[in-house]
């Protein structure tokens, strides 16, 4: 029995969570560990993990258990006293598991995903090991993984949990799974495909006749019938978001022409204000939760917003609960909405500016004229909110040098006459997969580094304005992973040798390790930054 009190943060491995799932027979079932690749005060704020693990937990041939990525002073443990890393449930090594999943929504977790396999016992290659890896979640271009996954789930897995669940029943060998689902819409095996240039295109092709081609990504149909994790798991530690996530919508009807998001999630849907209120009942009753999140990409679009804050927010009185939402269109702030919101406990608001100059805006489909984002934050100071976090982005098409500067003076204008205090988030634009704009060269390293040198010499020193800037190395590292084909696992995995693991926080991040890894595969990162070939190499999926 390990003794978790020598780590710094025992309650990320000891498990047994308020309605955390161990079931009895457990050498018979099928037996899968999913995991979010980060640490677990992260891996637990991600929703796609909590609906993983309810769907396959509901069947009763099948136990689901969890694992995060550990900290250093557990890995380390681990390689000193030579044990594997294990699940949260019952502690088992990770490779005595048949299938382990990942949910992945930022590139700079990748190295973080081969940490967990080597530390589990896994080999890393496909064809080295039995596991079945697979990788699901906001991965739009699965190619830089290709070369270590098994299986990638294209779309929303409520959708084909019944397929995958009664694939692995049918068959026990790794070999005759992956042939079954690879017939099925929605599962891509990277093995059964090839790809190559020719004329500056990338050409793929099936290496087994009965795969699907192109592939497609499956949605949920109904938001209303789909599965919803009701037992919500709750931690014995505080975790990043540390509430009750309640999906309001799925999608976004909006065509922001920088948004990967809206393409990756199409096409916009709705829960019922009725199926939301059950949900919330049931999440408090199971749980305890005194703080709620409305979840949605754009929750001002959502049909019945108003309707939704009028009928649940009795019950949030009564209970005391506290309820955050995503970002708001400005207009929606200024009329009714959020004088029934200041009624409840700790709102907070979140809007996304994205560009100071309304020029800029427009070229983005960002519709917002700053008079009513100066009317708004009137009216929040009188309704005893005293800050706002507000989204900028730089390194632009058609981006002129006034609008970097206009981000500092909106910034002054703003905290002097609304005497709030301003978190700022102020990115670097990356031409995503699928969104609008993926054809978009990003702008040059030195350009963007002037950039970022001179929004900051506009912005003023005042204590009410926090500012997080984006790091730029770290963007264009999230821009080549997110644009790459499969040369790329080389160099990830040449990267993860190097000891690269964490590289989305600030003090695990080592451009070194990456900038010698692509040199030794002997690869030009900037080919990925520039539109060099006729189509992608996600090209392949519709």
């Amino acid at each position: 029995m390990m003794d978790f009190k020598i780590f710094q943060k025992p309650q990320r491995y000891i498990g047994n969570e308020w309605n955390a799932i161990k079931k009895s027979n457990y050498y018979k079932k099928i037996k899968i560990c999913i995991s979010y690749p980060d640490l677990y005060e992260v891996g637990m704020s991600n929703l796609g993990i909590r609906i993983i693990y309810g769907i396959l937990n509901s069947f009763s041939d099948v136990v689901c258990e969890r694992v995060f990525m550990p900290g250093n002073d557990l890995i380390s443990f681990l390689k000193k006293t030579k044990r594997k890393l294990f699940s949260l449930e019952t502690k088992t090594p990770l490779d005595e598991f048949e299938i382990i999943g990942f949910n992945f929504n930022y590139e700079l977790n990748f190295t973080n995903f081969l940490h967990i396999l080597d530390l589990g016992g896994i080999p890393l290659k496909t064809k080295e090991r039995r596991n079945i890896i697979v990788i699901g979640g906001g991965v739009a271009n699965p190619e830089p993984l290709a070369d270590f996954v098994d299986l990638f789930l294209l779309g929303e897995f409520e959708e084909i949990a019944e397929d995958f669940v009664k694939v692995l029943r049918q068959y026990k060998d790794k070999e005759s799974r992956l042939k079954l689902l690879s017939q099925k819409e929605g599962f891509y095996i990277p093995k059964f495909y090839s790809f190559f240039f020719y004329k500056d295109n990338y050409i793929f092709e099936k290496k087994y006749p009965y795969a699907k081609f192109p592939l497609k990504r499956v949605y949920v149909k109904d938001l209303n019938k789909s599965f919803y994790p009701l037992k919500w798991l709750t931690p014995y530690t505080s975790i990043v978001h540390d509430r009750a996530q309640i999906e309001i919508a799925r999608g976004c009807p909006n065509r922001c022409t920088f948004c990967q998001a809206r393409s990756i999630y199409y096409p916009y849907r709705e829960r019922k204000v009725s199926t939301i209120k059950e949900i919330i009942k049931k999440i408090y009753e199971s749980s305890g939760y005194e703080n709620f999140s409305f979840l949605a990409l754009s929750a001002s679009d959502y049909s019945s917003l108003e309707a939704l804050i009028e009928e649940t927010i009795d019950y949030f009185k009564e209970k005391r609960i506290g309820l955050s939402l995503p970002s708001l269109r400005v207009k929606d702030i200024i009329g009714k909405l959020y004088r029934k919101l200041s009624l409840l406990k700790k709102t907070s608001l979140t809007v996304a500016i994205e560009a100071a100059r309304g020029s800029l805006r427009e070229k983005l489909n960002k519709r917002l004229r700053l008079e009513e984002l100066f009317e708004a934050a009137k009216i929040i100071r009188t309704l005893k909110i005293k800050h706002i976090k507000i989204y900028f982005m730089f390194g632009l098409p058609e981006e002129e040098e006034q609008d970097l500067i206009a981000i500092g003076n909106l910034l002054d204008k703003l905290s002097k006459e609304s005497k709030l205090n301003l978190n700022i988030s102020i990115n670097i634009f990356i031409p995503k997969p699928f969104s609008l704009w993926e054809g978009i060269n990003m702008q040059g390293e030195e350009i963007l580094k002037n950039k970022r040198k001179l929004i900051l010499k506009n912005i003023p020193r005042q204590r009410s304005i926090k500012i997080s800037l984006s790091y730029l190395k770290k963007s264009i590292l999230e821009a080549v992973i997110s644009r790459g084909d499969r040369r790329i696992s080389k160099v990830i995995y040449r990267a993860y040798l190097k000891g690269a693991r964490l590289d989305g926080y600030r003090e695990g991040f080592c451009w070194k390790i990456w900038e010698d890894s692509f040199k030794e595969e002997e690869i030009d990162y900037h080919f990925y930054l520039s539109k060099n070939t006729k189509n992608f190499p996600w090209s392949f999926i519709m």
